[in-house]
């Protein structure tokens, strides 16, 4: 396991440019954040402003399941197969990012048949898969000397710049020969982005089976499960957002600008908050950060909720995206130095798996009651606060157990 203390301070010449692992991975990434903004704008549709309130409802709701069906296969079948054998996450990047090159090829000329269904889910689990390994891989790309924050903010940034170029190229695309082009460009960068997947590091020991674990849950630290009730709430915060915007800016009339602008805010925030983290971890210890980020979003709601407009919302959205990009940060690394390597794929698998299923229970909700702006800032408060006092509890708790045990070692070691 990494060891990653606030004392740890970067080496000369170990940045992302010079230190070679770190930089193949930052450059994998950047493929798959362009690629996968790419197929987004490619396949989107005006699912919002183009169809009548309860008409969209419904789609939101068929759309949300399908959002969970990668998820299944992720969590059982794909995270234990990372961890079965070193360089697993190296080669499940490699496939990954050749089988979406493979996959939007298909995909280019099938736009309007049945099968842009299964290529579309298709799609969907490899850029999962690509996501989870990728964050297992993280540790053993880092330069020494450089906290795992740092990495996990170098590879969000460069994921947010990749999906907003990828994104632009799409949208110009689309208008000019529609989205067969645009996938067919996209299946070139995915293409691209083989060429650093194979050069990613290796893991000591590289090809040997990895001790199996039995019942992993008993090696996760309580500040890490206190972690994942935080974020899982900030999940929940997100999808419930999301959708509630949606519908509500749409029944006072607001045209796609006015959506248009708070998707900028939570995509600045967000932003902004990858980019601060690793300065804020300076002063905040990952858990703390994740239950600061918690407070600012019961704050920002409670306010919203006395005096709604688009520009509150848009506040509220940009809030919201900073601390879920900020908490993203914090509790990637969280997992990174807590979970031991034998276990760390699964251990991301099922925490996306379960963040998922609650960002899917907040959109959902959202969707199923039409709720006031003033009822649903509310609600939303509600939400981000029990994750907060949850999460609190979760922490109090483990350090009352991490005490015991140490307690009971001590007196195992005198003689008692």
């Amino acid at each position: 396991m990494r060891e990653d203390t606030a004392q740890e301070r970067p080496r000369s010449g170990t940045s992302v440019l010079t230190w070679i692992p770190f930089r193949r991975l930052a450059e994998s990434q950047l493929a798959h954040a362009a690629g996968d903004g790419m197929i987004a704008i490619a396949l989107a549709n005006t699912l919002f402003f183009a169809a009548p309130i309860g008409e969209a409802r419904d789609k939101v709701a068929l759309y949300l399941a399908v959002t969970m069906t990668p998820f299944a296969v992720l969590s059982p079948v794909i995270g234990p197969w990372l961890d079965r054998r070193r360089g697993g996450y190296r080669i499940a990047i490699i496939a990954s990012t050749a089988g979406r090159a493979l996959l939007a090829v298909l995909l280019s000329t099938r736009t309007d048949r049945l099968a842009l269904y299964p290529l579309a889910f298709g799609l969907l689990v490899l850029s999962r898969v690509h996501g989870v390994s990728r964050s297992a891989l993280v540790p053993d790309a880092v330069p020494p000397g450089r906290q795992l924050m740092w990495g996990n903010a170098w590879l969000a940034v460069t994921s947010v710049l990749g999906a907003a170029v990828g994104a632009g190229v799409a949208a110009a695309l689309n208008a000019f020969r529609g989205p067969g082009l645009a996938l067919g460009v996209a299946a070139v960068v995915f293409g691209v982005g083989v060429v650093p997947a194979l050069q990613l590091p290796r893991a000591t020991g590289d090809g040997a089976p990895r001790t199996a674990v039995e019942d992993y849950r008993q090696l996760l630290s309580g500040r890490l499960r206190a972690g994942g009730l935080a974020m899982a709430a900030t999940r929940a915060s997100v999808g419930f957002l999301t959708f509630l915007l949606a519908f509500v800016l749409k029944d006072a009339g607001e045209t796609g600008r006015g959506f248009a602008l708070v998707v900028a805010a939570a995509a600045a925030g967000g932003f902004v908050g990858s980019v601060v983290a690793p300065v804020l971890r300076a002063a905040l210890r990952e858990s703390l950060l994740l239950l600061v980020s918690l407070a600012a979003v019961v704050g920002v709601s409670l306010w919203a909720a006395r005096s709604f407009d688009v520009g509150a919302a848009a506040l509220v959205a940009a809030v919201v995206g900073f601390s879920a990009g900020a908490g993203r940060l914090a509790f990637d690394s969280l997992l990174q130095h807590d979970a031991p390597e034998a276990i760390r794929g699964r251990t991301f698998a099922r925490y996306e798996t379960i963040f998922q299923l609650w960002w899917v229970a907040g959109a959902g909700l959202a969707t199923a009651v039409p709720f006031r702006p003033a009822g649903g800032m509310r609600t939303l408060a509600a939400i981000a606060g029990a994750g907060l006092l949850l999460s609190v509890r979760g922490l109090v708790k483990g350090r009352a157990s991490w005490r015991g045990d140490r307690n009971l070692q001590n007196v195992r070691a005198s003689g008692g």
